[in-house]
């Protein structure tokens, strides 16, 4: 190196030297600052600090869980070449409603929504109930095989449905139920529809926390079992009930196994299993052929997503107008699953 170069990078490291100094020397004040600072000065400090960390956290958590949503309504409104188009990521240079009209055919809206809508109304109402009435039962008396009826239940619970589901299609074939709401809605009558013994054990958690006074004061006025199930503990367990209702309804709409299996047939599927018959749409229309390639499915993405927000929308509304209640239940009774 010429004496030069070797000045110059010297008086490079000097700078940076200097400038670290400086850095250093305002922490060190800052430091020293605070130190002379009273003690509500501090902890007022502390607070603001503490406050900006647990946001900055808090949005990046939000931001990780927003981001699949914006995601797929930014494609959504994509046309198919803006779609393949590597320089556009979430704005579309064109709003393309389209695909919702073609999501909305592919998916047999109407009738898909309907079956839908049927079996996970009919399935929480119910569930709801018959779950009430069994978690009442095991967690306010105390009889004989009460233990037996419990471990019936967790068996239930840890036992997948797949395990089952031979048997049961047999079941709903001999009674001539399939291709109807008869196997998805018929078994939540009993409280064995899907993660009934969940909700049961939700329900027995929060019955079991209500003071016994309060039922043997409503026995002492003279009110039979139905009337202190009905007029003393159900309305002391709203929490729970939301809790159910909303999860019931949640899980059968989004149920992509035991409702495919059941109804099969077009006319009777709910939304979910239809979800892939929006590419075979998109294959009637833009190719002759019957098989896709990969880039005809690729350019089919954008009518997926929308079908897929289609899909999504319901179940977002029910959580919106159940989110305090939700709150309020999870609260009580902790982590749920």
């Amino acid at each position: 190196m010429t004496p030069e170069a070797v000045n110059t990078a010297a008086a490079q490291a000097d700078a940076a030297a200097v400038q670290t100094e400086k850095k250093l020397g305002g922490i060190k004040g800052f430091i020293k600052k605070y130190e002379n600072l009273g003690y509500k000065a501090k902890k007022k400090i502390t607070f603001i600090i503490s406050r900006i960390f647990v946001y900055f956290v808090l949005i990046e958590m939000a931001y990780l869980f927003i981001l699949p949503f914006i995601y797929i309504f930014s494609t959504s409104l994509m046309t198919s070449q803006d779609y393949m188009d590597p320089t556009v990521q979430y704005i579309p240079t064109t709003v393309n409603w389209d695909n919702f009209v073609k999501a909305f055919e592919a998916l047999d809206y109407v009738k898909s929504f309907f079956n839908s809508m049927g079996t996970s109304l009919l399935s929480a109402l119910f569930q709801t109930t018959a779950c009430a009435l069994i978690g009442y039962s095991l967690g306010r008396y105390k009889f004989k095989v009460r233990n037996v009826i419990f471990f019936l239940v967790v068996l239930v619970l840890l036992i997948p449905p797949q395990v089952m589901i031979l048997a049961s299609y047999g079941l709903w074939a001999t009674l001539s139920l399939v291709n109807t709401w008869g196997p998805v809605v018929l078994p939540c009558v009993f409280g064995l529809g899907l993660r009934g013994a969940l909700f049961v054990l939700i329900y027995m958690y929060f019955f079991q926390r209500i003071p016994d006074v309060m039922d043997d004061a409503a026995r002492i006025d003279g009110a039979g079992p139905i009337r202190v199930f009905g007029q003393i503990m159900l309305p002391l367990v709203k929490s729970a009930i939301a809790i159910v209702f909303i999860f019931s309804f949640v899980w059968h709409w989004n149920d992509n196994y035991e409702a495919p299996t059941y109804m099969y047939i077009d006319g009777h599927q709910t939304l979910q299993p239809r979800l892939q018959n929006i590419q075979m749409y998109y294959s009637k229309y833009a190719t002759s052929q019957g098989a896709m390639s990969e880039l005809e499915k690729s350019l089919s993405e954008p009518m997926l997503f929308a079908g897929c927000l289609m899909v999504m929308l319901p179940v977002m509304i029910v959580y919106i107008l159940g989110q305090k209640q939700l709150a309020a239940g999870i609260e009580r009774i902790g982590v749920i699953e």
